[in-house]
C-alpha cells in the first residue's frame, strides 16, 4: 500500500511525489456563480477596485508610444511596471490608508527598510534587475494580471502584434458605436498633468529612482483614489459604466445593459431605504421576486442575480455537506471503510431530519413526503445563518442544516427551474454542478425514502464529485487539492474545508462607486448619484 507522508505519496507508488494545496472551491460548484456575476457586471472584476487605474492604463499605454517610438513587449513591460510600483510606493507614502492598490504591500516593506534618499525602481520593478525580490510576477504587472481583460471587455485597450510579431498593448480609438475609447480616457487624464509633471514622472521611469522628496508633489497628480467630478475624467467614467455591456458589439439584437441596469438598481435600492447602498440586500430582493409574474415580469438583469443567490445558496449547502463528512472522518483518525462510513452518517444525518420535523417521518419516509412538511416560507437566509463549521460543531447537525437547505430550495424554486435552465443556456453561464441540474436531482428522487437519498447524496454529490473535481483540477500537473484519498475502498482524511460564498464583483463595484463620490465611507448614496444616471 503507498504511504502518504506530508501530502507526498511515498514507495511503493511509482510516479512524482503529488504536492497537495488547500484549493478553491473543491466540489466545482461556484463556477456558475461565477459565470452569472461575470455577465451581469463585465468590465469589472473582483481585482479591478480602483476605477482611476483604468484612466491612468490608458493614459500610460498612450505615453508610452508618445515616448518610446520603437519598442517590444519587454520594454513595454517595463514602462508598465516601473509606473504600477512608483504608484504604490507615492500612495504607500501618502495614503496608505487607500486599499486594493496594486503592489502597496511590497511598497510598504521598501518604504520601512529603504536607507537611501529613494527607491530605487529598478530593482523593484525590473524582472531582469538587480533585486532579489520585485513587486510582482506577472511579467506585464498588475495591468496585465488584473486590468487588462476587464479594459479589453469595455474595448479601450488593445492589443496588436509589432513588425517582430511581438505582442504589444495600446488604447483603443474613437468609434462610433461605443462612448468612450481608451485614446478619449487617456486624453481626459492627460489634461489634469502639467508638463512639468509629465517631465518628471517620464524622468523617474527612465533613471529608475523615486526620490522621496518628489512623492508629495507627484501624489498631487497621481492620487489613484481621487477623481474631480467637474472633471472630463470622472464624466468618461461614467459613460463608460453605463454603455451597453459590450462597447465594440454592433448588432443591435446582441446589445445588452446589464452592468448599467445593475448600477441603477442599486442605486434605487438605496433610495427606497433611507440612502443606505446596501448591494446584498438587492440580491434577496431579487431572490424573493425570482422571474416576477406574468403581468410584471422581472428584468434579465434581476434574474440573472436571482440565478446568481440561488447557486450561492445550492453550493454553499453543498460544501457544509462536504465540511461535515471531512469533520466526521477526521474524528476517527483513522481510515474508514467506505460503505460502512457513508452508511453510519446517513444514518445519523436523517435521524436529526426526522428530530427537525418532529418525529412527524421516519427513515423510509419518501423525499416528496418530506419536502412538503418543510415550512412553506422563504427561510433560507435564517438557515444558511444558522450553520455551523467551525472545529467544535457537530457535523451530523451541520450535514442536517445543509440537506434541509437543500430541501427548502427545492420547494421554494421548484416552479422556477426549467424556466431558470433556459435562461441561463441563452446567457451562456450554465456550468457543470449549477444549482438547477443540482435541484432536479431532488425532484427524480421524490419517489426514493431520505435515509437512501441522503446516503446517495453523500457518496455521489460530495465524495464521489470532489475526487472527480480533484482530478480534473490536477491535470497534467503535480499539484492536488484532494481533501481525502480512497484507496482500496477504505477513505482517509487529509484536511477540511469550510463551505464558502463568492464574491460577485458587487465589493469592487462598491468600491468604484466611493471613488466617484457616489456614495460616502458610511455606505450612504450621495447627490452625484443623480449625475451618474444622467443618459
Amino acid at each position: 500500500m503507498a504511504v502518504l507522508q506530508q501530502g507526498k505519496s511515498k514507495y511503493p507508488f511509482w510516479g512524482a511525489s503529488v504536492n497537495l494545496i488547500t484549493g478553491l472551491d473543491p466540489l466545482g460548484l461556484q463556477t456558475t456563480s461565477e459565470a452569472t456575476y461575470a455577465a451581469m457586471l463585465p468590465g469589472i472584476s473582483n481585482l479591478t477596485n480602483r476605477i482611476r487605474y483604468y484612466g491612468f492604463y490608458c493614459w500610460l499605454l498612450d505615453f508610452y508610444f508618445k515616448k518610446e517610438k520603437k519598442g517590444n513587449s519587454t520594454e513595454q513591460n517595463r514602462f508598465i511596471r516601473r509606473a504600477e510600483l512608483m504608484i504604490a510606493l507615492i500612495m504607500q507614502v501618502e495614503r496608505n490608508s487607500v486599499l486594493q492598490i496594486t503592489g502597496s504591500n511590497f511598497a510598504a516593506d521598501l518604504i520601512t527598510n529603504v536607507k537611501d534618499s529613494y527607491f530605487s525602481l529598478e530593482d523593484g520593478a525590473d524582472l531582469d534587475g538587480k533585486g532579489e525580490q520585485v513587486y510582482w510576477k506577472y511579467p506585464s504587472g498588475a495591468f496585465g494580471q488584473y486590468y487588462l481583460g476587464a479594459m479589453q471587455i469595455l474595448s479601450i485597450v488593445v492589443s496588436a502584434k509589432n513588425e517582430d510579431n511581438d505582442i504589444i498593448y495600446n488604447v483603443s480609438l474613437p468609434h462610433p458605436r461605443q462612448k468612450v475609447s481608451g485614446q478619449l480616457l487617456a486624453e481626459a487624464f492627460d489634461k489634469s498633468l502639467t508638463t512639468e509633471i509629465k517631465t518628471l514622472f517620464y524622468d523617474k521611469i527612465k533613471t529608475g529612482k523615486l526620490y522621496k522628496s518628489e512623492i508629495p508633489e507627484l501624489i498631487k497628480y497621481f492620487a489613484i483614489d481621487t477623481i474631480d467630478a467637474e472633471q472630463d475624467e470622472w464624466e468618461l467614467y461614467r459613460q463608460m459604466l453605463m454603455d451597453k455591456d459590450e462597447p465594440s458589439q454592433e448588432v443591435e439584437e446582441l446589445f445588452t445593459f446589464h452592468r448599467r441596469n445593475t448600477i441603477n438598481a442599486l442605486l434605487t435600492n438605496a433610495t427606497q431605504n433611507k440612502d443606505e447602498y446596501n448591494w446584498y440586500q438587492y440580491l434577496r430582493e431579487c431572490y424573493s421576486s425570482k422571474l416576477g409574474t406574468d403581468s410584471n415580469p422581472e428584468t434579465e438583469t434581476n434574474i440573472g442575480w436571482y440565478c446568481y443567490l440561488l447557486n450561492e445558496y445550492w453550493q454553499y449547502a453543498c460544501g457544509t455537506i462536504f465540511w461535515a463528512v471531512l469533520q466526521h472522518l477526521y474524528s476517527f483518525q483513522q481510515d474508514k471503510y467506505l460503505p460502512t462510513f457513508v452508511n453510519s452518517f446517513a444514518s445519523s444525518i436523517t435521524e436529526e431530519i426526522c428530530r427537525e420535523l418532529e418525529n412527524t417521518i421516519e427513515q423510509s419516509t419518501l423525499v416528496s413526503d418530506v419536502v412538503s412538511l418543510i415550512s412553506d416560507t422563504p427561510d433560507e437566509e435564517t438557515r444558511k445563518k444558522a450553520i455551523r463549521t467551525s472545529a467544535s460543531s457537530n457535523p451530523v447537525i451541520a450535514a442536517k442544516d445543509g440537506l434541509i437547505l437543500l430541501f427548502q430550495l427545492f420547494k421554494n424554486n421548484r416552479q422556477e427551474l426549467h424556466p431558470l435552465k433556459e435562461y441561463m443556456s441563452r446567457k451562456q453561464t450554465i456550468r457543470d454542478g449549477n444549482m438547477v441540474d443540482g435541484l432536479l436531482n431532488i425532484h427524480f428522487a421524490e419517489g426514493e425514502s431520505l435515509a437512501k437519498f441522503v446516503e446517495q447524496f453523500i457518496l455521489r454529490k460530495i465524495i464521489y464529485r470532489h475526487q472527480m473535481v480533484a482530478l480534473r483540477k490536477m491535470g497534467a500537473g503535480s499539484q492536488a487539492t484532494f481533501k481525502f484519498f480512497i484507496e482500496e475502498q477504505y477513505i482517509r482524511f487529509i484536511d477540511t474545508f469550510p463551505p464558502r460564498n463568492t464574491s460577485p464583483r458587487l465589493n469592487a463595484l462598491k468600491n468604484i462607486m466611493f471613488d466617484l463620490q457616489v456614495i460616502t465611507d458610511k455606505g450612504n448614496i450621495t447627490s452625484l448619484h443623480t449625475k451618474l444616471l444622467t443618459d
